[in-house]
């Protein structure tokens, strides 16, 4: 069954319009969000709530199968107010979750609603969230995996009002020993264990230059350097400058 863990108790602690969560692996931050949303549209009448992600396929392997297994787990799910072909849920007060994936435009410049999370919205763009964000009267919720800083640290966090919040598997009561081992086995690894232990700020992996840092002014002992390769993040071609 699944239960009220730290996550859950510390994401109903967040008040504003924009509400972040930062997270490591197992934190459970996807089911506690469910959870809260569900509780959000059984108590509020006439409620639309978006749940939006990169790809269907991601939608279908995560936030729509846990929700499904949460409405069945505690008795509320009904087969005749789950729509299977637009993936709706239409509760008996006339709220409605919504689950699209962000590759469908227009799913993301379509009709307002009141409440927005975007899972895993590292893989979106910032013009996608944007859309997003202006149709949503509202609140939003955000949440990651820190692989590396993207436009979140760089478009909201200094820009707009909001809480943030970072998780760990510690605050997640409901998982198994077996997957708690499983993690900190990893412990030796301090990329893995930064991003997906702590919950903290890390590097994308097959980065070519790591650690690196912005300095106001060049060093006196600096040398020009005249060429430099460009590999590209993955398979990109290449480019001599």
């Amino acid at each position: 069954m699944y239960r009220t863990t730290k996550t859950l108790k510390k994401i109903l602690q967040l008040k504003k319009r924009i509400r972040i969560i930062q997270g490591g692996s197992s934190a459970g931050k996807t089911i506690a969000l469910l959870l809260y949303l569900i509780q959000f549209a059984t108590q509020n009448k006439s409620k639309t709530i978006s749940v939006v992600s990169a790809t269907l396929p991601h939608l279908k392997r995560g936030a729509i199968k846990d929700f499904v297994l949460i409405m069945t787990e505690h008795g509320y799910f009904k087969d005749d107010c789950w729509n299977k072909t637009n993936f709706t849920y239409k509760f008996e007060n006339n709220s409605t979750i919504e689950f699209f994936s962000a590759d469908q435009p227009s799913k993301v410049r379509g009709p307002r609603r009141d409440v927005l999370f975007i899972n895993e919205c590292n893989n979106l763009p910032f013009e996608t969230y944007t859309q997003l964000a202006i149709r949503t009267n509202d609140f939003i919720f955000l949440d990651y995996n820190p692989v590396s800083e993207f436009w979140v640290h760089s478009e909201i966090i200094p820009k707009f009002e909001h809480d943030f919040l970072i998780v760990t598997y510690k605050d997640n009561e409901a998982l198994p020993d077996t997957v708690v081992k499983e993690l900190e086995s990893r412990r030796d690894n301090k990329a893995f264990w930064t991003v997906y232990g702590e919950g903290k700020i890390g590097e994308a992996e097959h980065k070519i230059y790591r650690g690196w840092q912005q300095i106001d002014e060049i060093p006196h002992e600096a040398r020009t350097v005249r060429y430099g390769l460009d590999f590209g993040y993955t398979n990109d071609p290449t480019a001599l400058v």
